[in-house]
Order: C-alpha cells, then sequence, then structure tokens
C-alpha cells in the first residue's frame, strides 16, 4: 500500500484489542510522514490518538494474552487456552506436538484466567498492575500477569495463571474447569485482599458476535 510520498507499505488485518483492527508496518524513514497523512485524512472521521494504556486495557478485558508478560517460551497453548489455534491432526509431525497430546490427554498444571474485581473501589483502593497474589479459598494458587480498568465493565480486570497445590504435600495437581469454577477468589494488592470472580473465557465480543453459554453469568456486569 502507499500513503502519500510514502510505499512498500505492509498492511495486515490483526487485532490486538478484540475490535476490527489493522497493523501498518512501515519503513522507518517514511513513519512521521505516513503518521501525518493518517492523521490529516482521519480529521473527518473523527480520528485521534489513543496511548499504549488504552490498548492494554482493551485487550485484558476481551482476554487477550501478551507473549512476554502474560505467556513466556514455557507456556502452551493448553495452559493459556489457545488450544484450538492448533492442529493435532494435521498429518505431520511439529516441535512440542508429543507434549500437547500429553497436556490434552492428561491435563495441565496451571491455567490462564480472567478475574473481574467485585469489591475494589477504583476511587479510593490501590489499583492492581501485575504480581498480585491469587487466593483460591482462602490458599495461594498464583499471581497475576496483568491488569488493568475496563471501560466496558467499569471495574478492574487482572489475568494470571491458576495453580492447584496438594494440601498436605504441596505437589503439583491437575487444574481443571471444576477447579477454576467452583473456587471463591481473591487477590491481593499491598496487602489487602479483594474478592474476584473468575472466569475461563472473556465475556462478549461485538467483534466476533459470538457468546458462550457461561458468558450469561457475566450479564449484570454489562448492564444488559
Amino acid at each position: 500500500m502507499s500513503v502519500g510520498y510514502a510505499n512498500g507499505i505492509r498492511v495486515m488485518s490483526i487485532t490486538h484489542t478484540g475490535e476490527p483492527g489493522f497493523m501498518l508496518y512501515i519503513p522507518i524513514e517514511y513513519a512521521l510522514h505516513v503518521y501525518n497523512e493518517v492523521m490529516n485524512m482521519g480529521q473527518k472521521y473523527g480520528i485521534r490518538n489513543a496511548g499504549y494504556y488504552a490498548l492494554r486495557s482493551l485487550r485484558i478485558e476481551k482476554f487477550f494474552a501478551f507473549w512476554g508478560q502474560d505467556l513466556d517460551a514455557f507456556t502452551t497453548p493448553m495452559e493459556c487456552g489457545r488450544e484450538f489455534q492448533v492442529k493435532l491432526d494435521k498429518g505431520m509431525q511439529f516441535v512440542g506436538q508429543e507434549a500437547l497430546l500429553e497436556q490434552k490427554q492428561n491435563g495441565v498444571y496451571k491455567r490462564f484466567t480472567m478475574f473481574i474485581l467485585e469489591d475494589h473501589d477504583t476511587d479510593t483502593d490501590l489499583w492492581p498492575w501485575w504480581g498480585e497474589p491469587i487466593f483460591r479459598n482462602g490458599r495461594y494458587v498464583g499471581k497475576t500477569t496483568s491488569s488493568a480498568y475496563s471501560y466496558t465493565l467499569e471495574r478492574h480486570v487482572c489475568l494470571g495463571f491458576v495453580h492447584h497445590f496438594d494440601e498436605e504435600t504441596g505437589e503439583e495437581l491437575v487444574v481443571t474447569t471444576d477447579f477454576i469454577n467452583q473456587g471463591e477468589y481473591e487477590i491481593d494488592i499491598a496487602g489487602h485482599r479483594f474478592q474476584a470472580k473468575a472466569k475461563l473465557y472473556p465475556f462478549s465480543s461485538f467483534f466476533t458476535h459470538r457468546r458462550r453459554k457461561d458468558e450469561m453469568e457475566l450479564s449484570g456486569y454489562q448492564g444488559e
């Protein structure tokens, strides 16, 4: 694509927020020129700048994990709810296939989970950031990896991994869906614990126009 005097721009339909969007890969020498052209042409459409924290808030409330913050080289698709993006029966082997097949059969020892803070006062309480301890039924089960205020839910949302430790031996056990859904959770922010609702799937997306069965539990948060 060409913009103004700049050519060779690659346009990719990639969303980091869960809504329709595009990424522009621009030769560095044209970056400022393309920015000015886009801003000038966009004035009649109400274009305006949006910073990193706007992007962060949108992707967290859509339960989008970020590489390097939520995910690393030791995280598998089975552990972060992205197993649908892996085709295990495509007729050819790939690196890590055996490990994923084993996790699919035997389960995982941590699950990426969304938490909506329920009794947190945005105006008076300290805000979560990342690294806050997660408690299930009063016991430590993990920590948050990222957090942000959700302007859709009007509440703080935290993302993090939940583990399952044996109460007597401390041994790690398989984390099941029932284990996530049947617990009562708290997020510890600077020594104060706040009640939290745990979800393995995001709330309704206007981008996908699809709903999961258990999303109905969140309808009260959306004013529906």
